[in-house]
């Protein structure tokens, strides 16, 4: 049985944690569909008690830093969806998505983008390792989707780092299907975003 998704192949043999010497195979072609990933509601902002926290996008390997989406096949080859992208590169959204998720969250936090000028108190440093949907049980089955992302808190006062951690969000596509698939990044992406925040939120408020 053939997969119900259609992918372009990137190299022949490849670890995980060699994603930046990713190459499609393939020539390039107009995408048919373009995904985003969701985001929490936004709160309504009050008083001036915030603590201001840069968020900085994140550092990627080549083979994750486009807007093609990645897996990674049952043999350990690195490949993308054919006729499907994201809606911006892979570390513009999960920015995006944690800056949304601070601004969601019932916390003292409040996040600030580097181009926007504001003094902030805190800066995230981010590097994003994973972010592939990984065919662990075989080219046609569904696949498990995963986020892996490490974090630095640095206080702007001193330039002294105040915490690192690694967040690691993990969900399985509930079918081999585009939107299975993309539901389950939604899925792993939310949970690193969210358990960042939290982090983010314990570490400021020491």
């Amino acid at each position: 049985m053939k997969p119900v998704i259609s992918i372009k192949l990137a190299v022949v043999a490849l670890s995980a944690l060699s994603l930046s010497a990713c190459v499609s195979l393939l020539p390039e072609s107009t995408p048919s569909s373009v995904y985003r990933l969701s985001s929490p509601e936004a709160r309504t902002w009050t008083g001036e008690d915030w603590t201001v926290i840069e968020v900085v996008a994140p550092q990627a390997p080549r083979g994750l830093a486009g807007d093609e989406i990645a897996i990674q096949m049952a043999d350990g080859r690195i490949a993308y969806m054919a006729a499907a992208r994201w809606i911006a590169p892979t570390p513009r959204i999960m920015q995006t998505l944690i800056v949304d998720t601070f601004n969601g969250s019932e916390s003292h936090l409040a996040p600030t983008l580097p181009e926007d000028g504001v003094r902030a108190a805190y800066e995230l440093r981010l590097d994003l390792r994973e972010f592939e949907a990984v065919y662990d049980r075989g080219d046609t089955n569904a696949p498990l989707v995963r986020v892996r992302l490490a974090t630095r808190l640095v206080a702007s006062r001193g330039r002294r780092i105040v915490g690192s951690s690694v967040f690691v969000g993990e969900a399985r596509a509930s079918s081999n299907r585009m939107g299975a698939i993309v539901a389950a990044f939604d899925q792993a992406a939310t949970q690193v975003s969210q358990d960042l925040a939290d982090w983010t939120a314990e570490q400021t408020a020491r």
